[in-house]
């Protein structure tokens, strides 16, 4: 019974860290229904694109391409290119839930977004003393984020084009990252890290989105570097 109340605790711990960015994601799965709904799509086939990506940036991206005729082959090349962060955010989750099952680790895979991510890092470094039940706060916070994606996405679909381009909903994907990443810039080498890759992805012109995968490179390598220096010094 004890394992179960942390379990249960945890959980709803997770759910309350998601209401504060709910703010940002909820209108986001907005704009992304309503234009995956004006871009020619059906209803199904948004909803469907909602709960098969699961990501935002890629849904919008594949959106704009489908809208303006793209292959098919280059649409699927920009979501995988706009999502290929997701191998490093795995990369750093794997340390924590490597013990965890198979079925486990789909589900959090699956689950997997940049706010589950930033939300679970921050909840481990502040309360190590709870690891054990980590996979609980985690599925919180993401099973809270996908339910409220796919509300507002459906939203979007059948509001359609009666949200206005002059709304400039689009602001709130930046400003949820920083929300996610501020918590984090705990020493020298974070704040360097986060200076670096700012920096990067605004210097940066690559196509197909490929400022952000460099600009995310350099700020780790940045960050490894300065880490290591000042551990020496």
């Amino acid at each position: 019974m004890p394992q179960v109340a942390s379990a249960r605790a945890e959980f709803l711990v997770g759910m309350r860290a998601f209401a504060p960015l709910s703010m940002s994601i909820i209108p986001f799965g907005v704009v992304c229904g309503a234009a995956a709904s004006t871009a020619g799509l059906t209803p199904l086939q948004a909803s469907a694109m909602s709960w098969v990506i699961f990501a935002g940036s890629a849904q919008i991206a594949a959106t704009q391409l489908f809208a303006s005729g793209a292959p098919l082959l280059v649409i699927l090349a920009t979501a995988a290119i706009v999502n290929l962060r997701f191998l490093m955010y795995a990369a750093s989750l794997a340390t924590h839930f490597r013990g965890q099952n198979r079925r486990w680790q789909a589900l959090i895979a699956y689950l997997l977004t940049d706010q589950a991510f930033g939300l679970t890092i921050v909840h481990r470094t502040q309360h190590p003393e709870r690891q054990a039940d980590l996979r609980w706060f985690y599925l919180g916070v993401a099973g809270t984020t996908w339910l409220a994606w796919q509300l507002a996405t459906i939203a979007g679909i059948l509001l359609g084009s009666l949200v206005p381009p002059s709304w400039s909903l689009d602001f709130i994907v930046p400003l949820t990252f920083i929300a996610m990443v501020v918590p984090l810039l705990s020493d020298r080498a974070m704040c360097l890290a986060a200076a670096a890759g700012a920096l990067a992805s605004v210097l940066l012109v690559l196509p197909l989105k490929l400022n952000l995968i460099g600009a995310a490179l350099i700020g780790v390598v940045v960050g490894v570097v300065a880490e290591k220096l000042w551990s020496r010094a």
